[in-house]
C-alpha cells in the first residue's frame, strides 16, 4: 500500500492513517475520491481545499512560495505530538526532495511495517492493522 498516490500534498503518508487501514470503507487517501474519506479530510482540510495549490497545480505544498503555511504547520504540530507515533510532513517533503519518491516509499515501508506479521502500523494508534500488535513503544522516534 506504500505508493506515491497515498502521499498527501502536505507530505503525510495516507497509507498509515486509520481510515486507510480499516477492513471496510477504506479511504483512498487525500489524492483519491472523497468516497470513504473522513469529513475533515473531504470538507474541512485547508490543504486539500487550498485554491492556490489547485490553481497552480502544485503536487506538494513545498512547491508553493507560502510554504510552510498555517495549515501545514497545524499538521506538523498535530502529527508530532497528538498521536502515539510521530509523522512529520515537513521531514517527509524534505526527504522526498532530497532522496526521491522511491527512496521515501521504501523508508516508509520499513518504518511502518509490523515486524511480526508484515501488516501496516497505524500512526494514530500505534497498532498493527493486521495482527493488533502494539508497536508504539518500540517505534518512537
Amino acid at each position: 500500500m506504500f505508493i506515491a498516490d497515498m502521499i498527501a500534498p502536505c507530505g503525510l503518508d495516507c497509507s498509515i492513517c486509520k481510515r486507510a487501514l480499516t477492513e471496510t470503507g477504506r479511504c483512498a487517501g487525500c489524492r483519491g475520491p472523497n468516497d470513504n474519506k473522513p469529513e475533515f479530510c473531504s470538507e474541512r482540510c485547508g490543504i486539500i481545499l487550498c485554491k492556490k495549490r489547485k490553481s497552480n497545480g502544485y503536487s506538494f505544498c513545498d512547491e508553493c512560495p507560502d510554504f510552510p503555511c498555517a495549515d501545514v504547520m497545524e499538521k506538523e504540530t498535530r502529527y508530532g505530538s497528538q498521536y502515539p507515533l510521530r509523522e512529520s510532513p515537513l521531514e517527509n517533503l524534505r526527504f522526498i526532495r532530497e532522496a526521491g519518491m522511491s527512496a521515501f516509499l521504501e523508508r516508509e515501508r520499513k518504518q511502518w511495517t509490523c515486524s511480526v506479521c508484515g501488516g501496516i502500523i497505524c500512526v494514530h494508534t500505534g497498532v498493527c492493522s493486521d495482527c493488533g500488535k502494539q508497536c508504539a513503544d518500540s517505534m518512537k522516534h
